[in-house]
């Protein structure tokens, strides 16, 4: 492991400091944790409405569930149905495109209606379908790939490298597909192979890592087996109970949310309603960084 991690610090070491300086001076965003999740108003899925004057954000607590008519895709409905919303920001999108292409998003969206039980489709491309016949402009607020590594090594003081993202990245692939219901165990070396191919297309420091090698890494560094790999499994942590997946999952959290952050008060200078939907934890550790200058805060549960 030590020499994929001496190949991460010379890729990183240029870049390796400014998510930092900037996290740094983000006010009011809280680590996740089990008191402050348990203190949200309801159980997700559920939608809280910060109102700036005439501008709000609708940002819904999803409950990660891929089924077209789940809980979360009839709360998603229900809100874009309220707040017309001139702005989707949603979670899985890089803040480096911009402006999403939408119509590619559209016809993805459209895919995934017409086959809603593929592994790919989920919450994402249910919202997208809720505003394809209107002109309302899909943007990402997630860090790319590169940012979001150089900040997990730095964050750990350099105890995690480039061959545990790529296992926590590979991990949560796994975990999104078994939700769906058509999951097969025996998929996953595929899946895990397909992934592999994607990440050397941005990070060639990664050519060496097969599937053998994630199975090994998840094995002796996680103690899991494919099959029981389950969301639980990289739920934010930090203590001596917390498993590596949950470890880098609680250094990571951070500077997603603050992408998130920057990015809603970017946008809420061009438009008056901007939806927002990203994981039930998401929300939990932004809540006190949304409601700082709002005039009013309202939490809606849709039945």
């Amino acid at each position: 492991m030590n020499s994929w991690k001496a190949n991460l610090f010379g890729v990183a070491i240029l870049l390796i400091f400014a998510p930092a300086l900037a996290l740094a001076a983000t006010p009011g965003i809280d680590r996740w944790s089990l008191e402050l999740q348990e203190a949200e108003p309801f159980e997700s899925p559920f939608v809280t409405i910060f109102h700036y004057g005439e501008k709000r954000v609708c940002f819904v607590s999803s409950k990660h569930d891929p089924r077209r008519d789940s809980p979360t895709s009839r709360t998603i409905a229900a809100v874009i149905k309220e707040c017309e919303p001139e702005i989707l920001i949603l979670e899985g999108l890089p803040n480096i495109i911009g402006e999403s292409d939408r119509e590619y998003f559209v016809r993805e969206a459209e895919n995934c209606e017409r086959n809603p039980d593929f592994y790919e489709c989920g919450e994402l491309h249910w919202a997208i379908a809720e505003v394809k016949n209107a002109k309302t402009a899909i943007v990402g607020a997630e860090p790319v790939t590169m940012e979001e590594m150089e900040f997990i090594v730095e964050q750990s003081s350099g105890t995690l490298g480039l061959e545990d993202f790529v296992g926590y990245e590979i991990s949560r692939l796994i975990i999104q597909a078994k939700r769906q219901e058509d999951f097969r165990i025996e998929d996953v070396p595929e899946l895990v192979v397909n992934h592999l191919e994607y990440l050397r297309s941005i990070l060639p420091e990664t050519e060496q890592y097969d599937e053998a090698g994630y199975r090994r890494w998840l094995e002796d560094e996680v103690g899991l087996s494919y099959s029981e790999l389950e969301n639980s499994s990289y739920a934010p942590g930090n203590d001596e109970r917390s498993n590596l997946l949950q470890i880098m999952s609680y250094h990571s959290m951070l500077t997603r949310d603050h992408f998130a952050f920057e990015r809603i008060q970017e946008l809420l200078k061009e438009a008056d309603s901007i939806f927002v939907m990203y994981g039930s934890s998401h929300l939990a550790t932004l809540r006190r960084a949304l409601t700082e200058n709002s005039t009013r805060v309202v939490n809606k549960k849709y039945e």
